[in-house]
Order: structure tokens, then C-alpha cells, then sequence
């Protein structure tokens, strides 16, 4: 396919799976080839990495992960195998460290004329900087009011209403690049059930799918031409560290009390367990 982009897609897991299938389907992509690499920047030990699952998932989190870890000997989903279902026919390659002497030259011999970026960790100038047009980030928030990590929980911690999804170019500054895409789409601050739950299914159902389609619409129209920019206000600027366990249990005390608010004006409060709020 003439005239089209050679595009590499830069990943740790699906969210930038999801991506490329959904570049896959643009006619103005000539090549594509998916990129993983690990989570972390740095190989971690055993002891670190539970540690860090403890520290933002709890001791429940540490179970999940460790009945995922016995899934995938017994043949559970990998992200490799996850490329080869969503991306049939789509080249792959796996770099341990994309900042490694040997990867660059793995993704110079690509000649990507653009970089897609979703869901890894931060890259330096030497990488992103390989593609001819650059690299471009999906971020899952609204930038620069909520750069960093967690979509949607501190939107919903602090009461915003609404969590937006950021195309940007990848710079030195984490979520920092100008802006080619940026749309908010509705938040609920009372979700039923457990608000956790509702935000992994949120972040599936309505951030990742429409960054899918945003970003397909910024690569298409990068095909033809220049898209118009927009320098981020770093006045505004405030980036957002993992949520962690202890802040994942007050946001669900948050939430609920704002159910009992909203019952309480509703004259319904003692229909909840413990009665009326003080």
C-alpha cells in the first residue's frame, strides 16, 4: 500500500493492543508492527514486585496476581498471544529494554515514520525520538490537570465529573507534549457497586475504546498533512502517582458517602445498612 505511514506501536500490555488493531484497519497505514516490552523499566525481583503489588492492590491484589501467574502456566493469555488474536498478521517484536543499544537499532531498522505510544513505561529522547514524525502517546486522562497514572480514579476521588482522553507527542516532560486530540466524556461520582469495579470497567468500556478511535483519527490525519497543536498551560499542570491500596479504600469511603448524601436529600437514607449519616 503506497503513500501511507510506516507506524510502530510502542506498548506494555493491551491497552496498546487495542490500538493497533484499531490502526490496522486504516488504510493509511502502509506498515505496522506491535513493539512490547516489559512493565517496569528494570527487571524486578520477586520480593519487589510483590511489594509493589501489595503497596497500590492490597493483600487481595497480591492473590489476583498470583492466580494470574498460575494461569499463565497453564497456558493463560499473554500479551504476545494477545497481539497474535487482535492483530492477526501484524508484525511483532519484543524488546526487554527499549532503551537498550540493540532495540534502537531493532526500531531504526523499522524505519517508522511514527510512533504510537500506549501503556508502557516513560521513554527517553534516544528512543522516541526514532520515528521521522516522532512519537504519539494516548494518554487516559485530561492533560495537564490530570497527567500521569490512573484514569478516572482521581477524577472520581475528587469529585470531577467528567475524565478526558489526551493525544500528545511524546516529550522529555511526562504527559507534557502539545496536544492533537483531547474529548471528556461523563463521569458517575456515585457509581453503584464497588467504585474499583466500575472504574476497570469504565476505563474498558468508554476511555480505551474512544483513545483507540482518537488516535486512529490524529494517525489518519497526520497521513495527509500537519495536525494543529496545542502547547499544554504547565501552569495548570499536575501529575497523578499510581493510586494506591490505602487511597483505593478512601475513595471507596468517598463514594459511598456521597451515596448517603444523595439518599439523605432524598429522604431515603435509612434504607441503608448502619441508618442515618451524622
Amino acid at each position: 500500500m503506497s503513500g501511507g505511514l510506516r507506524v510502530v506501536v510502542l506498548t506494555s500490555g493491551a491497552i496498546g493492543v487495542e490500538v493497533a488493531a484499531r490502526l490496522a484497519r486504516l488504510a493509511e497505514v502502509q506498515s505496522l508492527t506491535v513493539v512490547t516490552t516489559r512493565v517496569a523499566p528494570r527487571p524486578q525481583s520477586a520480593l519487589q514486585k510483590a511489594r509493589v503489588i501489595l503497596r497500590h492492590d492490597g493483600p487481595g491484589g497480591l492473590a489476583r496476581a498470583a492466580v494470574e501467574r498460575l494461569a499463565l502456566t497453564r497456558g493463560g493469555t499473554r500479551v504476545a498471544d494477545l497481539v497474535g488474536a487482535r492483530c492477526p498478521g501484524i508484525a511483532h517484536l519484543h524488546c526487554e529494554d527499549l532503551h537498550a543499544a540493540a532495540s534502537r537499532i531493532r526500531l531504526q531498522g523499522l524505519e517508522p515514520d511514527l510512533g504510537v505510544v500506549a501503556g508502557t513505561y516513560v521513554l527517553r529522547p534516544e528512543v522516541f525520538g526514532i520515528p521521522r514524525l516522532g512519537c504519539l502517546n494516548l494518554h487516559l486522562g485530561q492533560a495537564p490537570g490530570f497527567r500521569g497514572s490512573s484514569p478516572g480514579f482521581y477524577e472520581l476521588l475528587e469529585g470531577v465529573p467528567r475524565v478526558g482522553v489526551t493525544v500528545h507527542r511524546v516529550t522529555a516532560a511526562l504527559d507534557g507534549g502539545a496536544i492533537l486530540a483531547q474529548e471528556v466524556f461523563p463521569l458517575e461520582l456515585a457509581p453503584p457497586g464497588d467504585p474499583l469495579e466500575f472504574l476497570r470497567n469504565y476505563q474498558r468500556e468508554t476511555l480505551l475504546p474512544n483513545g483507540a478511535r482518537m488516535m486512529a483519527e490524529v494517525v489518519a490525519g497526520l497521513s495527509r498533512g500537519p495536525v494543529a497543536e496545542q502547547h499544554q498551560d504547565t501552569a495548570r499542570a499536575r501529575t497523578r502517582r499510581r493510586a494506591t491500596w490505602r487511597q483505593k479504600r478512601e475513595l471507596r469511603r468517598v463514594v459511598e458517602a456521597r451515596r448517603r448524601g444523595a439518599l439523605a436529600r432524598a429522604g431515603l437514607v435509612d434504607i441503608l445498612p448502619g441508618g442515618p449519616v451524622s
